[in-house]
């Protein structure tokens, strides 16, 4: 292959990439499931987006996550950014980190609804710290009676650069239902961004992820 051809080969794969493509997608749900979560009248705690690995400005991609993930919920959503590092003081600063991972080795390596299911490694702690939070959360918010249906996850890991200039995401997480104890959903995708679109990117990964969540198709979604 000649050299320019060459050139405009690399060139086109990096103009498809610096889009945001999806290299895997997956979704688990319980056997029996009807394939969506009905949140009509639900409350839905929603746990402190997490990323770890990223290039950039954390604060600001964080914050781009977390809005988006949060918007989609609406008046649903009890959002646990604000108490961030009150979670931290009780040893919970983790707990959005460790539930992602958790919730997705459960469901994709176990197919169970149960944290316990995971075993090894650190994940034999989570029914623990996931018991804790719920004692506590009402307390650090300040609404004592606090009650909710579902816990939402979500997490962003890099897995390095394929081209230059370029990340490879994975963005794991789930919904949580406390008073049955199990997993509803988790989900796990990998996708590559250009760098300089990260922060752009990381507004629109909050959305796809409650709508894949809810049973959403994100092809009809996005084509509306």
């Amino acid at each position: 292959m000649r050299k320019s051809a060459i050139v405009v080969v690399l060139v086109l794969a990096a103009m498809v990439l610096a889009v945001g493509c999806g290299d895997k997608a997956g979704v688990w749900r319980p056997a029996g499931s009807p394939g969506f979560v009905d949140l009509e009248g639900k409350k839905i705690l929603i746990m402190p987006a997490d990323m770890r690995y990223l290039p950039g400005d954390k604060l600001a991609l964080s914050a781009a996550l977390f809005g988006g993930f949060l918007a989609e919920f609406g008046a649903a959503g009890i959002s646990l950014q604000p108490i961030q590092p009150a979670l931290e003081q009780i040893g919970l600063g983790d707990l959005s980190w460790m539930l992602a991972r958790g919730m997705v080795h459960a469901a994709f390596f176990h197919n169970s609804v149960a944290w316990d299911a995971c075993g090894g490694e650190d994940y034999s702690v989570i029914p623990k710290l996931v018991k804790t939070l719920i004692e506590k959360v009402g307390e650090l918010l300040g609404i004592p009676d606090l009650k909710f249906d579902y816990i939402a996850i979500l997490h962003i890991d890099s897995l390095g650069s394929p081209m230059p200039k370029m990340t490879k995401l994975r963005v794991i997480g789930g919904l949580y239902d406390p008073l049955k104890d199990e997993i509803v959903v988790a989900i796990d995708w990998t996708q590559t961004t250009a760098e300089d679109a990260l922060l752009a990117e990381m507004a629109t990964i909050g959305p796809k992820a409650v709508g894949i969540m809810k049973g959403e198709d994100p092809a009809k979604k996005e084509a509306k």
